[in-house]
């Protein structure tokens, strides 16, 4: 029930407040648009105004991919085999796992991650990316809604869209296990990372209190002891893992799937 009243609180601040990106803004409005009535001991409020929002977001960004990486999908899902063990999508962490069938060997995984992706327009191109698969457990990397863009997400935003995610897997794949990856500390995106340490800490709660569903925490194997970033684990980008990086999230991933798997 505590946790129920937690998801509820975060969800009413959201509709209750703005959107943190500086495209998407609550308007400011000066003065009284509106009138206290008093009834006998109720105080009846009429708007006298309108609140306006301003919108200026193109939601361009939402197809920025579609004729590249999305098509590239497209084009994939009419010769790949559609059974498999375990499918990871997501964004370019994903994609870049150019090992992956290896690491995760002998399991049979499908790659479905694009670059660039935002959970946004995952939402947007699900059924691209999904099409028919047909896989026994989901791996799932994503976290360029916090990137440091202008059109940002609040970490309570991004953990409502994770929920959307995982009943939109659950009610189309029933039983399935849902595996979410923390999102990673990095030095390239170091301005975010308290953001993403309250976005890990959620998703972490959310997954013990939800059936179907596993938190993976990939980020703390590849810190230091003291919790800063070791860049031994990243490409010359400082954002995305590099092999050794990988090998360390095929540790901590894969045995939990295999016992996942194994215990279907």
């Amino acid at each position: 029930m505590k946790q129920q009243m937690l998801y509820l609180l975060i969800a009413s601040t959201l509709l209750c407040g703005c959107f943190s990106n500086n495209t998407t803004k609550c308007s400011e409005q000066s003065g009284q648009i509106g009138q206290i009535e008093v009834e006998g001991n109720k105080e009846l409020y009429h708007i006298e105004a309108s609140l306006p929002i301003d919108f200026t977001d193109d939601m361009e960004w939402i197809l920025r991919y579609d004729d590249n990486d999305v098509q590239e999908l497209r084009d994939r899902a009419t010769s790949e085999e559609k059974e498999c063990d375990v499918l990871f999508f997501g964004s370019s962490s994903i994609r870049l796992w150019h090992t992956l069938a290896d690491d995760m060997a002998p399991l049979r995984v499908v790659n479905r991650g694009y670059g660039g992706a935002m959970l946004r327009d995952i939402h947007y191109n699900y059924h691209t990316v999904l099409a028919d698969y047909q896989p026994r457990a989901f791996v799932f990397y994503c976290d360029n809604d916090l990137g440091g863009f202008g059109h940002d997400l609040h970490p309570t935003e991004l953990f409502d869209l994770y929920r959307l995610l995982v009943e939109r897997l659950q009610s189309d794949y029933p039983g399935k296990e849902i595996f979410i990856l923390s999102i990673k500390f990095n030095e390239n995106r170091a301005a975010k990372r308290e953001e993403h340490r309250l976005f890990n800490a959620l998703m972490a709660d959310y997954a013990a209190y939800t059936e179907g569903v596993t938190f993976v925490d990939v980020n703390t194997p590849i810190l230091n002891v003291d919790g800063s970033v070791n860049n031994d684990y990243f490409e010359d980008d400082l954002l995305h893992v590099n092999r050794k990086g990988y090998k360390v999230w095929a540790s901590v991933l894969k045995p939990q799937l295999e016992e996942w798997l194994n215990r279907e």
